[in-house]
């Protein structure tokens, strides 16, 4: 004996899709915005090293890079770009100097960096702060 299916709703299911297909859409790009700013905020707090006098000897003992302007503080940014099935969030500093900070090189001596974007990722997930800001996310756009 042959069995058949049918949905009589299929229009009604279909439009229940595409409503929730434009909410999940909406809330992953919500979702990366927020994540691109708490990363922006971390490397902001990183890049906040001790206060010295330029041409003065670096101060030890903090990770990241002293402050001599706030300039490298200030020109940390976060934008995202949104794609086919693409989402990205973009955090950066436009300073020029800001990759050999970051990386080290130039004419500093071999393997001196400090590092403030890279922790800042690293504790931003570490800490289980981007997975609670994914689901806070999706949580709140996904309600009724």
């Amino acid at each position: 004996m042959a069995g058949a299916i049918v949905i009589r709703n299929l229009s009604d299911v279909m439009a229940g899709y595409k409503a929730t297909q434009k909410k999940l859409e909406f809330a992953a790009k919500y979702a990366i915005g927020i994540a691109g700013l708490e990363l922006e905020r971390q490397a902001k707090i990183n890049a906040n090293g001790p206060a010295h006098t330029k041409g003065t000897p670096r101060i030890s003992g903090f990770p990241g890079p002293n402050t001599v302007t706030g300039n490298l503080k200030r020109s940390i940014f976060s934008r995202t770009r949104i794609g086919f099935g693409s989402y990205i969030a973009e955090v950066g500093a436009s300073m020029e100097y800001a990759r050999q900070v970051e990386l080290g090189g130039g004419n500093w001596p071999n393997g001196v960096k400090y590092p403030f974007i890279t922790p800042a990722a690293e504790k931003l997930s570490n800490s289980g702060k981007l997975s609670r800001t994914f689901t806070m996310a999706f949580a709140s756009k996904l309600k009724g």
